[in-house]
């Protein structure tokens, strides 16, 4: 530009009017003028292109270091199309499917013998997937025995002041095994005091429950209220009739150390129940807790244990039926793979006519091989002694019998699944 400056102050100069020069030189000087400034407009734009053609050619040196591996990824930039399917598919479901193989071997008093190798005893196909910022959707459909069911599904939204709403179909939040899907568990089997306090099934609700989590120091507290239908033949409603109940949950959780944690909780239910033509209740109350130790190698321990009562009025006149339900679980991880287990299950079911009640008690000791993220399998034996009416029925015995149980458990899943809850 500067060279063009001067040229043309020449060429001004040249061809302003003046007799010092011949008309004929002067048009010669003004070809060569134009000559000049073409020139200089080429060099102008040659030099603009090398400039803009610096940045291209470090990121061409930089691209000649990296690994062939980085500079074979395509180079193209995302398009319009490519970043509307991308957004068109955030919202898809994930869709996994979980098998469990679970066999077992029964022998007990009167006689009972029976067993089953391995057949598929339940499949969990879930469906999940956030509806938008604010709400969730997951759905679980099992396969049990030739028919299929909605074990859970349930909306979860995110409400101001840190609260969540889920409403549907649910396990509900009652100790600590029963909102755990059976294939989250180490052991085979379901805990006999919750078998006699819920039936051998899941005690599952449909309502609405809302929880707040807060911090107090290093721990955090989550506080639980709600509603659902008691359904539960066992607990609550032998006839069918759906009645209501609510539900009051709080548990605790503290950091001991990077290695160790501690919960605590408690929870109460109450609602009516369907045994007689009054006001009949039926209420729940316990606790729980766990010790958790894990180290950066997965080898550690934990320590957990439930405790429930069932007060269930009978009518009017009738005396109040008392049960007792619990369990003691012990685990040792030896490694990441590898794992042992034992637990202790106690019932009692309080007879006015004694001064007791009838007790029993069950022993098991297990071994659980992961052997990865999508299958295990656990090995598992059982004894129990004394059996009350609903682990009897569920053994195939007679009440206050004994029986000895083998289990052997396959899990495995495929698909997209979440994190098991802590």
């Amino acid at each position: 530009m500067r060279y063009a400056r001067l040229c043309l102050m020449l060429a001004v100069v040249l061809l302003g009017p003046s007799n010092a020069y011949a008309a004929n030189e002067i048009e010669e000087l003004k070809i060569q003028v134009q000559q000049i400034l073409k020139r200089i407009e080429q060099l102008e734009l040659a030099e603009k292109a090398r400039a803009e053609a610096l940045p291209q050619a470090a990121v061409e040196r930089v691209k000649g270091k990296e690994p062939e591996m980085v500079r074979s990824a395509p180079e193209e930039p995302v398009g319009r199309a490519k970043r509307v399917t991308t957004a068109e598919n955030s919202g898809n479901p994930s869709i996994s499917v979980i098998g469990n193989f679970t066999g077992q071997r029964i022998r007990g008093s009167g006689g009972v013998n029976s067993s089953s190798f391995l057949p598929l005893s339940e499949a969990e196909f879930i469906f999940g997937a956030n509806i938008d910022p604010h709400a969730r959707l997951d759905v679980t459909v099992t396969g049990a025995e030739g028919g299929m069911a909605v074990e859970e599904g349930f909306i979860t939204a995110n409400l101001p002041w840190g609260l969540n709403l889920r409403a549907g179909r649910k396990f509900l939040p009652i100790g600590r095994v029963n909102e755990m899907h059976p294939h989250a568990l180490i052991y085979a089997d379901r805990p006999n005091g919750l078998v006699n306090l819920f039936g051998p099934e899941i005690f599952i609700g449909d309502g609405v429950l809302l929880d707040r989590p807060f911090f107090v120091g290093d721990s955090v507290q989550t506080v639980t209220a709600g509603f659902f239908g008691t359904q539960n033949d066992v607990a609550f409603d032998p006839t069918g009739t759906s009645q209501y109940a609510g539900i009051a949950r709080w548990s605790g959780l503290w950091d001991v150390n990077d290695d160790t944690t501690f919960e605590l909780g408690a929870n109460y239910v109450q609602g009516r129940n369907g045994i007689a033509a009054g006001h009949s209740m039926t209420r729940i109350g316990g606790g729980h807790f766990a010790l958790k130790y894990q180290n950066i190698g997965q080898a550690g321990f934990t320590l957990e244990g439930e405790w429930l009562r069932r007060w269930q009025q009978q009518g009017i006149g009738v005396e109040t039926a008392v049960n007792d339900g619990s369990y003691l679980l012990a685990t040792a991880a030896l490694n990441r793979n590898w794992q042992i287990f034992s637990r202790f299950d106690y019932s009692q079911q309080y007879d006015p006519a004694t001064l007791g009640g009838l007790k029993e008690i069950a022993l098991s000791a297990g071994l659980a091989w992961k052997i990865s993220e999508f299958q295990g399998v656990t090995l598992q034996y059982k004894h129990t002694r004394n059996a009350l009416a609903e682990v009897a029925a569920d053994l195939g015995i007679t009440a206050g019998g004994r029986a000895n149980a083998l289990y052997l458990r396959w899990v495995v899943a495929i698909g997209p699944h979440g994190a098991h809850p802590y």
